[in-house]
């Protein structure tokens, strides 16, 4: 009996399946699952169950998610470019203009647009885009925005001023500064992002500047945004070397 029913619910989560990769084809799309490497799985918008079986391009819709599992890969072609997601990671594709990283981290390639811009959000920022390559990692200590090329905008989702701190540009730290700066190189990317905002907020030593609503991020900076839900806060630092080697690990998957 526990046999018959074992495979009588195997069957229908089969069919729910194929149900399911039918209607994705017949949604709208506003992105495409190009290439994938380890266990990546795609959840169609209003399903409890990922698909079992991808086909590549395999196109998404509002509210699809791509979920990678530890050391897999996934790169996506949407409206605004290319993306590489990392592993551990979890994006939600919310429309043409637009997708939320609601956890982890990816790699950013957008190209020129006209005056509306691509919009990356996380839990705890929106960032507006005009043509770009940067980095975002969203976990539950912190969200990191580090800008490689061109010019973003970052705000957070709810809107609130956050206490605004800035740590030296390379070029001006001392000589033990610039060495601890480089020890950092050696750190794993995920243990450096991991690391608790106040933990990193000591590290680099940053100064208060301003009570601001937003940031315009320049190339080779980083943002980290942390703090309490009640004193919001944000470092403005020279790229982590931990992010400017996962940047050239993750680019290698771009055109």
């Amino acid at each position: 009996m526990k046999k018959t029913v074992a495979v009588l619910v195997s069957g229908l989560l089969f069919l729910a399946s194929l149900q399911l990769q039918a209607a994705s084809v017949s949604c709208e799309s506003h992105a495409a699952l190009v290439q994938l490497e380890g266990l990546v799985r795609v959840q169609p918008a209003g399903s409890a169950f990922p698909l079992r079986d991808l086909q590549l391009p395999h196109a998404l819709c509002t509210d699809d998610r791509v979920i990678t599992q530890t050391n897999a890969r996934a790169l996506i072609r949407h409206s605004g470019g290319e993306l590489v997601l990392d592993g551990g990671s979890r994006l939600l594709v919310l429309d043409a203009s637009g997708i939320r990283l609601e956890e982890g981290a990816g790699l950013f390639e957008v190209s020129q647009r006209g005056a509306t811009p691509f919009v990356v959000h996380t839990p705890l920022v929106v960032i507006g885009v005009k043509g770009t390559r940067f980095l975002v990692s969203s976990s539950d200590q912190r969200d990191d925005v580090a800008l490689f090329r061109g010019l973003v905008g970052v705000e957070r989702q709810d809107g609130r001023e956050m206490a605004y701190y800035r740590a030296k540009p390379v070029s001006e730290m001392t000589f033990s500064e610039y060495r601890a700066y480089q020890q950092r190189a050696f750190q794993e990317y995920r243990n450096a992002l991991q690391q608790a905002f106040e933990d990193y907020k000591k590290e680099q030593m940053a100064q208060f500047q301003a009570f601001v609503s937003g940031v315009d991020l320049q190339p080779g900076r980083q943002l980290t945004l942390g703090g309490s839900e009640d004193a919001p806060e944000v470092i403005d630092a020279p790229v982590n070397p931990a992010l400017e080697r996962l940047q050239r690990d993750l680019e290698r998957w771009l055109r």
